[in-house]
């Protein structure tokens, strides 16, 4: 882990005045907003490969990188300290005869047998490895994911959707058994010491899950309800605590509208209009809808979806954003963003703040991270935001995730190396510092994000204040920054990332009130009594 070591990261004012602009920054600790509830990443799709077939140094490192909470004796923090581990239950696409998802590692074992009648807790042994050491690191909670039912249940077969066909894959006999499965997933991960504080049990149903590109299912608003309705019942009937964590829209706009893009998909037209997975908020939360959700015993007050699709500019994302909110409060909801990564098809050309020489290819760098803080920034301050998850920790040739493995040959049965990618350590500017139960609190004079956004939270006990400088432009900032007289002897330690610094501890003087923002850079500013 490279580490940028400044010993003087305080400059004057006097001497940073013509190298850059000042920003007059007041963080007001009694002026709170939401309470935040973690942050988090996701197994799939090569966690259970790297669980089972990487050497114990590769799979020590993997989980100090995602986990770890502690500074070396550096004084760089060791890893990002998340706060969730999303589990992939898998729909058995991996085990199945004629197997035929691609890539390979995208393929996910059940625990169910292969005829389906019993269970094989002996399976996914390489995810739970994971999923033990999230807890041995004191990540404090555990999400259950599904992407599609296991492959013995759906109509056909397989762990996707048939083209043209807009309804769950299903069989109508099998809500139940499902609801059923997941409930027994968390009951026995309890009994292992892997208590499960939420179950996804529906991902994206918006999206054409047609091919064999990965594990996916579309839903109908009625065929959501009648699962989470199922689901609900077996997990009182089995006495869990384990709550429903539903939503997981393909796009952020299906919260609250119809039409994602603009126009009516048409794809739906053969479906009713109110079957569409639209209006999510609305249809789901709204009392006197007839999907209304929110008085089962399982289901929390809030929502939670993905920020693909509407972050390519800044002035949208951030309209986008505070549509969420708004439509939230109206159902008296939260809303969590569970779910984002550089999708494929962005080039530079069409997003702000990348350079047009940006190779598209590379989805983890420095001006992606940066992308990713920018969404970051807004999904707390705009959508109000209660949590905050990545896609994917781990891929082969760290594609689209926080890690990259590099199996040996090319096959993960082979085992291989491990790498962290930049994003790691700029999604732990905030996930390392920013911990479950603290508020986000008001900062004022830093809300550009073309050129400097910053966000500010406080611990429980008022004892520790966390400020998250992201700097998209190529120039200085200088931040001074204002807070009460209770912090006026608070000690202090800034992080940066940018194409140099991994989280590096910048060594500041430790009564400074003045900061230098570097250009393309994200920065974390804790001040502690």
């Amino acid at each position: 882990m490279k580490k940028i070591a400044i010993l003087a990261f305080l400059s004057l004012a006097v001497s940073t005045e013509a190298l850059s602009a000042q920003l007059d920054v007041e963080i007001n600790p009694g002026k709170t907003y939401q309470t935040i509830d973690n942050f988090a990443a996701a197994d799939a799709w090569s966690g259970n490969f790297a669980g089972q077939y990487f050497a114990a140094p590769q799979k020590e490192q993997i989980a100090k990188w995602l986990f770890s909470q502690k500074l070396g004796a550096d004084g760089n923090p060791e890893g990002i300290g998340l706060s969730m581990w999303r589990f992939n239950i898998g729909g058995g696409t991996l085990e199945q005869n004629g197997a035929n998802i691609q890539p390979y590692q995208r393929r996910a074992e059940s625990f169910l047998t292969k005829d389906g009648k019993h269970y094989d807790w002996g399976k996914c042994s390489g995810q739970i490895y994971f999923a033990k050491k999230a807890k041995q690191y004191g990540c404090g909670k555990l999400l259950l994911f599904s992407n599609t039912p296991p492959v013995q249940w759906t109509r056909n077969g397989q762990g996707y959707g048939e083209k043209g066909d807009n309804s769950a894959n299903l069989k109508q006999d099998c809500y139940g058994k499902f609801a059923d499965y997941m409930a027994d997933v968390a009951k026995h991960f309890g009994e292992i010491g892997l208590t499960v504080n939420y179950i996804s049990p529906i991902n994206e149903p918006q999206v054409k899950w047609d091919n064999n590109r990965q594990e996916g299912s579309p839903w109908l608003c009625s065929e959501m309800k009648k699962l989470l309705v199922e689901l609900d019942r077996a997990l009182s009937e089995r006495n869990l605590e384990t709550m429903i964590y539903f939503g997981e829209a393909g796009h952020p706009k299906y919260n609250f509208t119809e039409n994602a893009y603009g126009v009516p998909d048409k794809r739906w037209k053969k479906d009713p209009p109110d079957e569409h997975p639209n209006l999510i908020i609305k249809k789901f939360f709204d009392p006197k809808s007839k999907f209304y959700v929110g008085d089962l015993k399982h289901m929390p007050k809030f929502l939670c979806g993905h920020s693909y699709h509407s972050h390519c500019k800044n002035a949208e994302m951030q309209q986008v954003h505070k549509s969420i909110a708004a439509e939230a409060k109206k159902y008296g909801i939260g809303y969590h963003q569970s779910e984002w990564c550089m999708l494929p098809h962005f080039k530079a050309k069409d997003m702000d703040g990348f350079t047009p020489d940006w190779f598209s290819d590379n989805r983890a760098d420095m001006q992606v991270a940066l992308a990713m803080a920018r969404i970051i920034y807004s999904d707390f301050t705009n959508a109000n935001a209660l949590s905050w998850g990545y896609w994917k920790a781990m891929e082969v040739n760290g594609d689209h995730a926080l890690i990259g493995l590099y199996p040996k040959d090319g096959r993960l049965e082979n085992g291989g190396t491990v790498r962290a990618n930049k994003i790691l350590w700029a999604l732990g500017n905030y996930s390392l510092f920013v911990r479950p139960e603290y508020k986000r609190i008001d900062l004022k004079g830093a809300d550009d994000l073309n050129k400097t956004a910053a966000t500010a939270f406080a611990s429980p006990d008022g004892n520790k204040i966390v400020a998250v400088f992201v700097n998209s432009s190529f120039e200085c900032d200088t931040a001074k920054i204002s807070l009460p007289e209770k912090y006026a002897d608070s000690k202090v330690k800034a992080f940066r990332t940018d194409t140099n610094s991994d989280l590096a501890n910048m060594r500041v003087c430790e009564n400074t009130r003045e900061f230098v923002i570097d250009p393309r850079s994200i920065t974390t500013i804790l001040f502690e009594l």
